[in-house]
C-alpha cells in the first residue's frame, strides 16, 4: 500500500528505515540537500525524518520509497548580479526514488503524478541510471545537465 504523509508514526519510521536498509542505491542518488550539502539518506535517516516534519512528502510501499522535498520552502530569493535586483521565485520540488526495480519505480512515479498533478516536479539523476527511462515514460522531460548528472522535470498535468 502506498501512502503520502507529512508526519510519520514510530511504526512507519521503523518500516521506512528497514526498507531503506534493504534496497541498494548503486547510483548514490537517494539524498537530500541541506545547506548546499548532500546528505545521503541511508547514512542520515534522522535528517530525512526531520525534513518530513517541515512539510515534505513521502510515499512508500514494500517495493520502494519516494520522497518529495521542497514543500517546506515556499519561495527562494534570487539575486541578478547584473541588475542588482532581488527576485522571489517558488522553490523547486525534487523527487527522489529508491526502489527495488523499475516496475516499482514506475508505480511510485504514477502515484506521485496522481497525488501532485498541479506541481512542477524536478529530479536529478546520473546519465547512466536505468530509472531515466521510467521517468521519461511517465512524461518527465530533460531540463539541463551538468557533468554526469541530468536535471529532468515534470510540468503540471493538465486536466481535460
Amino acid at each position: 500500500m502506498i501512502q503520502t504523509k507529512n508526519c510519520l508514526s514510530k511504526k512507519e519510521k521503523f518500516e521506512i528505515s528497514v526498507l531503506i536498509r534493504e534496497i541498494k542505491d548503486p547510483y548514490s542518488e537517494f539524498f537530500i540537500t541541506k545547506n548546499r550539502m548532500r546528505l545521503f539518506i541511508k547514512e542520515n535517516l534522522n535528517s530525512l525524518f526531520s525534513s518530513l516534519k517541515k512539510g515534505d512528502k513521502i510515499c512508500f510501499d514494500e517495493g520502494g520509497i519516494g520522497v518529495i522535498t521542497g514543500f517546506a520552502e515556499k519561495e527562494i530569493e534570487i539575486i541578478n548580479y547584473t541588475t542588482k535586483r532581488k527576485t522571489v521565485v517558488p522553490s523547486r520540488k525534487y523527487v527522489i526514488i529508491l526502489s527495488k526495480d523499475e516496475i516499482n519505480a514506475n508505480k511510485l512515479l504514477e502515484f506521485i503524478n496522481w497525488q501532485f498533478p498541479k506541481e512542477t516536479l524536478f529530479a536529478k539523476l546520473k546519465k547512466n541510471n536505468p530509472l531515466l527511462k521510467t521517468y521519461y515514460f511517465n512524461k518527465w522531460a530533460f531540463r539541463g545537465g551538468r557533468g554526469n548528472e541530468l536535471l529532468i522535470y515534470r510540468p503540471p498535468i493538465k486536466e481535460y
